[in-house]
């Protein structure tokens, strides 16, 4: 094998051979001898936290893909009054981290909640059930993943094929279930894979309502029964079918991509809805809106007028400055390391790049607990090596964070490289420039918009980081997720509420800008 850059080429390696030396250490925790921990958890503890891990997650995927690819085709297929507007505040509820989100939900339907009280009129009594609740908050705030991947699927590829189903005089649910469902499969299998994904690495809200899945496993066996290798055990169950997951999802993505390059992109004709229709629709979206952001919201706001006059301002401060300057160190960090990686993937062996390309991706697809727990043994190892102790220092935070966020600025980078093609690059090259100048000065400038997608969706990430964060910080150390975490922990919920709203406001701020630069495209 040639390798044409060869800075490039070791610095590439060097970040995914750590990667792999972080990671293959849970793996080989599999083959050792097991301990009496181990043993207990084996025995009578994990078939539970098996089951209802895959419980949570596939239920969810499978509600979160209905209401996902009801919600898109609703949007993308009718025109009526206040239809953008709609289409934008239906990305919003991904700015509310699950964790928030259960405590509020928790509240809500506990008596003199909103919901108790609402459903109390008609005689229903709600309460609180581990498992399908945590089913209700993930539903409820991860459905964007599913709806803005069937979204954009339906707006670039699939006008032909609704507007042929029209004129042969289908009826629009037959549209939906016969047409947009089977063709837009491969997008609707990728929105459900990422929101399982993300169930599978919550921990705050498991946590919360006290359901035993896999990630709560790690820190109790780390924390409560302070075994390292039983923890390890339990990440590495959970790194190998992550990776056989990324695998399909690439194979998947791979498929997509052939397939919308054949089809004529046009704008789908929207019909305009009847008043039943209109009606109909206008309930769907009220009814998700209200659950995920009108109460949300409105019991935060309320709690933090509550909070106010008791609240110690100088903790928001300190966890405020402490989020936003270590998260802006760590998307720095992380975008300087993905453009290395995708200049080298970009023009090395086909083989060469997707196996860096996998490696890089698979510490986002893994649960916080996991790459928590990784980082962590990598740090005492490394410190046993040195003989300095690195697990009391910063540094440990700032490689969990890059760690398990570098494939999210690598794939959006790695996906400006494909749009951008390689003929400008050449061009510079034939005449005359060098290739770290033509780096520099052609593409680096074309990928700005790409480099700020990522950062900013790295950024929002860093920001609502709970497990990886509570697990790696420095001792008495805050960022407003685990001084969100604190505060619930002693049921001390209208304090919780100002660290919520902070991280909220930034997360739809950030969130708005992103899919305002999208639409400007």
């Amino acid at each position: 094998m040639v390798v044409k850059n060869k800075l490039l080429f070791i610095l590439s390696t060097l970040v995914v051979l750590v990667i792999i030396m972080i990671q293959f250490e849970s793996i080989l925790a599999l083959f050792r001898p097991s301990s009496s921990t181990w043993i207990h958890i084996r025995d009578f503890l994990l078939f539970d936290y098996v089951i209802n891990t895959l419980s949570v997650v596939g239920i969810t995927m499978l509600l979160a893909t209905i209401v996902g690819t009801v919600l898109a085709f609703i949007v993308s297929c009718y025109e009526f009054p206040l239809r953008k507007v709609i289409e934008r505040l239906l990305y919003m509820p991904l700015a509310i981290p699950p964790y928030i989100g259960a405590f509020l939900f928790v509240n809500m339907l506990m008596p003199q909640g909103y919901l108790f009280r609402f459903f109390g009129l008609f005689g229903i009594r709600t309460s609180v059930d581990r498992l399908w609740t945590s089913v209700l908050v993930f539903t409820i705030f991860l459905f964007p993943y599913v709806y803005i991947s069937v979204k954009g699927f339906i707006g670039s590829g699939m006008s032909s094929y609704i507007e042929n189903s029209r004129v042969l005089g289908k009826r629009e649910a037959v549209i939906f279930t016969s047409v947009i469902v089977p063709i837009a499969k491969t997008s609707i299998i990728t929105g459900a894979i990422f929101t399982g994904l993300e169930v599978l690495g919550d921990f705050g809200a498991v946590n919360y309502l006290g359901l035993h899945t896999l990630s709560t496993a790690i820190f109790t066996s780390w924390f409560s029964f302070g075994d390292l290798d039983s923890a390890l055990r339990l990440s590495g169950m959970i790194i190998l079918p992550v990776f056989f997951l990324l695998i399909i999802r690439g194979m998947i993505l791979r498929f997509r991509y052939q397939t919308a390059t054949t089809m004529k992109v046009s704008q789908v004709t929207r019909k305009r809805l009847s008043l039943r229709g209109m009606i109909l629709a206008y309930s769907i979206i009220g009814i998700v809106l209200l659950l995920s952001m009108v109460l949300p919201l409105t019991r935060l706001i309320t709690w933090a007028v509550m909070a106010i006059p008791t609240m110690r301002f100088s903790l928001i401060q300190h966890a405020t400055l402490n989020s936003i300057v270590y998260s802006l160190v760590a998307t720095l960090i992380i975008l300087v390391l993905a453009i290395i990686l995708a200049t080298f993937t970009r023009t090395s062996n086909k083989y060469l790049s997707e196996i860096y390309g996998r490696l890089t991706m698979i510490s986002y697809a893994l649960p916080g607990p996991v790459v928590a727990i990784v980082v962590l043994f990598f740090m005492i190892s490394m410190g046993e090596l040195l003989g300095v102790s690195l697990t009391t220092m910063s540094i440990m935070l700032l490689l969990g964070y890059v760690v398990r966020y570098l494939g999210v600025a690598y794939e959006n980078i790695e996906n400006g490289y494909k749009k951008l093609g390689i003929r400008y690059h050449q061009v510079a090259r034939t005449l005359g420039k060098g290739y770290y100048k033509t780096l520099l000065l052609v593409d680096i400038p074309m990928l700005v918009p790409f480099i700020i997608s990522g950062a900013i969706l790295v950024f929002i990430d860093l920001i609502r980081e709970l497990p990886l964060t509570l697990a790696l910080r420095p001792f008495n150390f805050h960022t407003l997720s685990t001084q969100t975490y604190q505060f619930v922990n002693n049921e001390m919920l209208p304090e919780s509420a100002i660290p919520s709203l902070i991280i909220v406001a930034i997360s739809m701020v950030l969130t708005s800008v992103l899919f305002i630069r999208k639409s400007k495209k």
